[in-house]
């Protein structure tokens, strides 16, 4: 009996290291394929550093020319001043062989009020005539009238028809030429002259 026990015990262990030498090693593991390195992140460009720009330079102020004439102000909706002003209006026709005539009309008014004179000829045949005048004055803070005439003359057939409209800036008491018309037919002219005075 004892024999046999351990014939099968030797066997016994036996088997197992030739079931296990006879089974393949397994084979070994791939290496891991090493990662990626990973892609840079893309750098923001550089902006070249700005450079500030010179403020530009102020536009001086043109100063006025030398010898310009003062502003002329019309205010239509404030009080004039309390003051009458004359104006004088002289018609002056010469030329030719005949003496020179003068004629005047005469207007006496308040500060920045209208005033009118008409005069005509009825009397028939080619010495009758007509002499129309319209006037303003506005006083100006210089001392000086700023006045509006408006004037129609017509006389004999060699005197020529004389039609204004103008605004003159007078110095009181100084007589100023405001036009001068002549005859297309004849060598006869009419020369219209205004005054302003301011009355105290």
């Amino acid at each position: 009996m004892r024999p046999v026990a351990v014939t099968a015990i030797v066997l016994a262990l036996a088997a197992p290291h030739g079931a296990f030498a006879q089974q393949p090693e397994p084979a070994p593991a791939a290496p891991a394929a090493p990662a990626a390195p990973a892609a840079p992140a893309p750098l923001s460009p550089t902006r070249a550093p700005q450079v500030p720009r010179a403020p530009a330079p102020a536009t001086p102020a043109r100063p006025a020319p030398a010898g310009t004439a003062p502003i002329v102000v019309v205010e239509p909706n404030q009080p004039g001043q309390l003051v009458n002003i004359q104006i004088d209006i002289v018609l002056t026709t010469e030329g030719g062989t005949q003496a020179p005539v003068r004629k005047t009309v005469t207007l006496t008014l308040a500060d920045k009020q209208e005033g009118s004179v008409r005069s005509m000829d009825r009397g028939a045949g080619p010495q009758s005539g007509s002499l129309n005048v319209d006037a303003r004055p506005v006083m100006q803070s210089n001392g000086r009238v700023l006045t509006r005439i408006g004037l129609e003359y017509s006389g004999t057939e060699d005197v020529p028809f004389v039609q204004v409209r103008a605004q003159p800036l007078l110095e009181s008491g100084r007589a100023l030429r405001i036009s001068r018309a002549v005859s297309p037919r004849t060598d006869r002219a009419v020369t219209v002259e205004v005054t302003a005075t301011v009355l105290k």
